[in-house]
């Protein structure tokens, strides 16, 4: 065998392996986390936030009930007829 193709092994992390393992994966678990918070918050949360806006905007409390009332879905109550 010839010198020239023989190459030397680094030698291995011995010391402080696991500190900067941990540091590795927190940060990325740091950065996934605040990714997905800003997803869930405008992908979700505000979407939500409009659509109870709308609904609450356009909703007519006095004929839900009479619409209930008639339907008999308020059982202690008598029906309108």
């Amino acid at each position: 065998m010839s010198s020239a193709s023989v190459q030397k092994l680094s030698k291995p992390q011995l010391r402080g392996l696991f500190r900067s393992f941990i540091r590795k994966h927190i940060a990325i678990a740091l950065v996934c986390g605040m990714l997905t918070s800003v997803a869930w918050k405008y992908g979700i949360l505000e979407p939500r936030k409009r659509a109870y806006a709308e609904f609450y905007r356009t909703y007519d409390a006095e004929a839900d009930y009479q619409r209930m009332m008639k339907a008999g879905v308020l059982p202690p109550f008598p029906t309108i007829d």
